[in-house]
């Protein structure tokens, strides 16, 4: 990563603009179906009680739970990771991967889809991007030398509990993401491996090929970006796409350079306000919630480029994380620097901004870790494939896949908090079918709202903070339905409030599913003078298709 991309990476995180409701409803035609029906429940619930509408029977009890994976995840075995240590040195960064392991650990998931970059991982084995250990209990999966996953031990924390991770091998070069690899793919197939609209489709259709007979579920990644077009991504093959990526986020105020089209230009007010999280911990905000200063302009490309693709078939929708640990600047306000002398100006307003920018080298926030540490992105979002509740640890990568492949597959933006007991399913003569079914028209489709806003177990604050009715987090769950060879999706219900039971029949032949946003505001005391970001609506929870035809 160069240095002045790094420099925008920083300042990304934290320069954005607003986007205003009358934009967001803008987009949402409003149209009806029959048989819609709501049940009543309350909008505020009490931490002591949560009454869930009676309904169809819950995930649980319908033999499901809910996995927890991240996509897109980037080790000491990519070039531009862990600072680009094995760029400059050829050796692998073994601090660096300690801290990886420590936080797919902290973050509580159950498979952890590896994705290094091909230049500095195809001539590596499986069992070194597996970083497997011996000496801390790691065991590996599959054939004698011929391992594709790794089972870590995480053990008790003062937050979690011990429990079994299992890591797999994957890579992405330009627009291709191939996860939980059995077997390398060719060296030639990797580099430069792009299967962009420039490239001659029967090349892009033979990477897509060469990864699924390695075992992978192919991912088009960073699908926000102009030079890959919904129609190459139908004519491709790939299992899933990604609906969001934080570094696309990042990129959100990089105009052309984030390859996408009229993209906005830098936000100076945004990139300021990372001063509050540079100084004193009693004054900053919650570190933790550094991304809360952009969500609310994530780009909207990949989410729009998604239900357009569904109108002609089924791809599954994925979040992205693309964690890479490589954010360090240069002394860009010191001398000899870009902008010596320009920071002069700030330094009584934004001290601690000034100094980093004069000084350079990594970011470091209030809680002390680095402002893109493996711990605290790994938290911010994830995948939560539905699988069966007796999958063994050794079948999770084959399992996960398969989920992910047939759309049983929730995407949640964590760092704003867990949603429990929501649920999308349909009912069909008498029989409950799931996320990624196909169905005859008449089908009754069934929703449940979260019932509540739970903390991750690392977050200090409290689901009773979410119920506050003096100045209460605030929920609205969108039925989005997409019909055949359309260009865009329609709004066609919207159920507002926690544990909310609704149901409708689907009168039309298309895909159906769910988006539901959330008012933040109980994390207004952890943003201390940024607290103004709790009353932005952000995407929070949205499911996959069920299709109807």
């Amino acid at each position: 990563m160069t240095n002045l991309r790094r420099l925008c990476v920083l300042l990304v995180m934290v320069a954005c603009s607003k986007q205003t409701t009358a934009d967001t409803d803008a987009q949402l035609a409003a149209e009806t179906l029959s048989d819609v029906a709501l049940a009543d429940a309350p909008d505020t619930q009490t931490d002591a009680a949560i009454q869930l509408p009676p309904g169809p029977p819950l995930l649980t009890e319908r033999g499901w739970l809910l996995g927890k994976t991240v996509v897109h995840i980037h080790s000491a075995y990519s070039h531009d990771a862990c600072d680009g240590q094995v760029s400059k040195t050829g050796k692998i960064d073994l601090v660096c991967l300690g801290q990886l392991r420590d936080g797919l650990c902290a973050a509580g998931l159950d498979v952890a889809f590896m994705t290094d970059h091909p230049s500095t991982m195809n001539d590596r084995t499986f069992e070194e991007l597996l970083f497997f250990d011996a000496a801390k209990g790691d065991k590996l999966l599959g054939p004698a030398g011929q391992p594709y996953g790794n089972v870590i031990q995480c053990p008790q924390t003062e937050t979690l509990a011990a429990h079994e991770l299992v890591v797999t091998v994957g890579y992405e070069a330009t627009h291709i993401m191939p996860v939980g690899l059995h077997t390398h793919v060719t060296v030639t197939a990797m580099e430069g491996g792009s299967i962009s609209d420039d490239v001659t489709l029967t090349d892009a259709r033979a990477r897509v090929d060469m990864a699924h007979a390695a075992g992978a579920l192919v991912v088009n990644a960073h699908s926000e970006q102009d030079e890959i077009g919904f129609q190459r991504i139908l004519d491709l093959g790939v299992d899933a796409m990604e609906i969001y990526n934080i570094h696309a986020n990042f990129n959100t105020i990089l105009g052309k350079s984030s390859g996408i089209s009229g993209a906005p230009k830098l936000n100076l007010a945004r990139i300021f306000e990372l001063e509050n999280f540079l100084g004193d911990p009693k004054d900053s905000p919650l570190p933790d919630l550094l991304l809360m200063v952009m969500l609310d302009i994530q780009p909207e490309q990949a989410f729009f480029k998604w239900q357009q693709v569904l109108a002609h078939k089924h791809v599954t929708g994925v979040i992205g994380n693309d964690v890479h640990q490589d954010v360090t600047l240069d002394a860009y306000c010191g001398p000899g620097g870009q902008f010596e002398g320009a920071c002069d100006g700030f330094k009584d307003q934004y001290p601690h901004l000034v100094k980093l920018l004069t000084e350079g080298g990594t970011p470091m926030l209030a809680d002390g870790a680095r402002i893109d540490s493996y711990p605290r992105m790994l938290k911010a979002i994830s995948d939560r494939p539905m699988v069966a509740t007796a999958t063994a640890t050794a079948d999770r990568p084959d399992v996960y896949k398969q989920a992910l492949k047939e759309g049983r597959n929730w995407i949640v933006f964590d760092l704003l908090g867990e949603p429990t007991d929501f649920d999308f399913l349909a009912e069909q003569a008498g029989k409950y079918l799931e996320m990624g079914a196909t169905l005859p028209v008449g089908t009754k489709l069934w929703l449940r709202t979260p019932s509540t806003c739970t903390p991750l177990p690392s977050a200090p604050w409290t689901r009773a903070e979410t119920q506050n009715a003096a100045d209460p987090t605030e929920i609205r769950t969108i039925v989005w339905y997409i019909a055949p060879d359309a260009v865009k999706a329609v709004n066609i219900l919207e159920v507002k409030g926690f544990a909310q039971l609704a149901s409708l029949t689907a009168d039309k032949p298309g895909r159906y599913h769910l988006e539901t946003r959330i008012i933040p505001r109980h994390l207004r005391k952890w943003l201390k003078g940024l607290g103004d970001h709790a009353d932005s609506e952000q995407r929070w929870l949205v499911s996959n298709p069920i299709a109807i035809q």
